[in-house]
């Protein structure tokens, strides 16, 4: 059902830049003080293409968007960046430490780029998008003409067919091996040769495609499509700009890595600090005595839903029942938590949830108990993962989770390579 291609990727000349100092995160997950450091790090830096700054004196002719754009064409034109001759896909090995339990694992996968096709069918979606996301990455890739990042994607291949063609490629020196600043290591390996994409092909075209991450990426290439069918209606089907690059890795990788996102209530006028007393006349509350103790009680498998939360100086868990939900959204931990903890003991509307006026997010635990302690915080609730089979699960019944569901980690570094889309490129 998806249709994989090689393309001629643009990618950072190693001899006239340190790798390891110009690649970045996806922009999602840029803080401020991460685009400073970024800036400083390297003039070339992708974090001024993909999360430029934003300057007082903006204009319509001079923002983040233009200067990006001509970013871009600068590093093309000195050769900092440069195009393939010929069209490729490339194994990425990311190497990094699980923050759950600070083992070394590795994710597998091949960049290549993928028909662009709404969600439903051959590509499908587990999170909701928001509009003010891909209004901004829709801006930037009409500046740029290319595909910064790459949208992250799982496939089905249950035969295993895959494998062999990467045991191959990575039997072979490597085209790029970089260490990033935090330590994990991204090594690319190219995969040539018309048979190999044939083989490739063949197996994608009878995989459906789950976006881990990168919903925002996905759906502003479906606009940005959409726009370049109108401007340029002469255009074949295998004009660039129908395509989006992605990295797609095997669903059965155990590599696989998913994070709690857990959530901070704050500023809400209707908050009763009694919450927890609430709570235990329907449910099971257990106080936890400490921060240690909470995590611990977090990592223990139950039979029922468990919530982490503290509010001043209680920390408990909340087990709350398993109920023989029809739909496979409801049986998650983060939908129980909305629909039992934050609407209907909290109150909170739906668009309240929507808008994070009254919530914000985070996987960092001790900087959300932090906040609680010192009341810049009313309430923490913590969540333990979905598995990548409850992801699946959602999208195949054509559902979405809550916002800030899941957090597939790593996620894959922006700047390893780039898809131009230009209306004369064919792929």
């Amino acid at each position: 059902m998806a249709t994989v291609r090689p393309f001629q990727g643009i990618f950072y000349d190693p001899h006239r830049v340190d790798l390891s100092r110009v690649v970045a995160p996806p922009y999602d997950v840029i803080s401020p003080a991460d685009q400073r450091r970024y800036y400083q790090q390297d003039p070339h830096n992708v974090v001024r293409l993909i999360a430029g700054e934003v300057h007082a004196a903006d204009t319509p002719e001079d923002n983040k968007y233009t200067r990006a754009a001509a970013f871009f064409r600068q590093w093309l034109a000195d050769g900092i960046l440069h195009r393939e001759s010929s069209p490729g896909l490339h194994v990425y090995r990311h190497r990094f430490v699980d923050p759950t339990d600070g083992r070394q694992r590795e994710r597998q996968g091949i960049l290549g780029v993928v028909e662009l096709e709404p969600f439903g069918r051959g590509v499908l979606p587990h999170e909701q998008t928001h509009a003010r996301a891909k209004a901004d990455r829709l801006s930037l890739t009409r500046a740029v003409v290319a595909n910064l990042s790459p949208v992250f994607a799982l496939y089905e291949d249950p035969q295993s067919a895959v494998r062999p063609v990467i045991a191959t490629a990575v039997a072979e020196s490597p085209r790029l091996s970089i260490t990033g600043e935090d330590g994990d290591q991204h090594t690319i390996w190219s995969i040539r040769g018309a048979e190999r994409f044939h083989e490739l092909a063949e197996v994608f075209r009878t995989s459906r495609l789950y976006i881990a991450d990168g919903h925002h990426r996905y759906e502003t290439a479906l606009n940005f499509r959409n726009k370049q069918r109108v401007d340029h209606p002469e255009a074949p089907p295998d004009a660039a700009f129908n395509y989006v690059l992605m990295l797609l890795v095997d669903m059965a990788d155990p590599g696989l890595t998913i994070l709690p996102t857990h959530r901070l209530l704050h500023d809400f006028e209707r908050f009763d600090p009694a919450l927890v007393d609430r709570l235990a006349r329907r449910h099971r509350v257990i106080p936890r005595r400490d921060r240690a103790e909470l995590l611990a009680a977090m990592q223990e498998p139950t039979a029922s839903h468990r919530i982490g939360i503290a509010v001043t100086s209680t920390r408990a868990t909340v087990d709350i029942g398993s109920a023989d939900a029809a739909d496979p959204v409801s049986r998650l931990d983060v939908s129980v938590l909305h629909r039992e903890i934050l609407q209907r003991e909290l109150g909170l509307e739906p668009d309240e949830l929507e808008s994070e006026r009254y919530l914000s997010y985070s996987r960092d635990v001790a900087t959300l108990l932090d906040r609680v302690e010192t009341g810049a915080g009313q309430a923490a609730f913590l969540l333990r993962p979905p598995a990548v089979s409850n992801v699946v699960e959602v999208a195949r019944a054509g559902q979405v989770m809550p916002q800030k569901s899941t957090y597939f980690f790593p996620k894959p570094a922006s700047g390893i390579v780039f898809n131009p889309l230009s209306a004369e490129i064919r792929v």
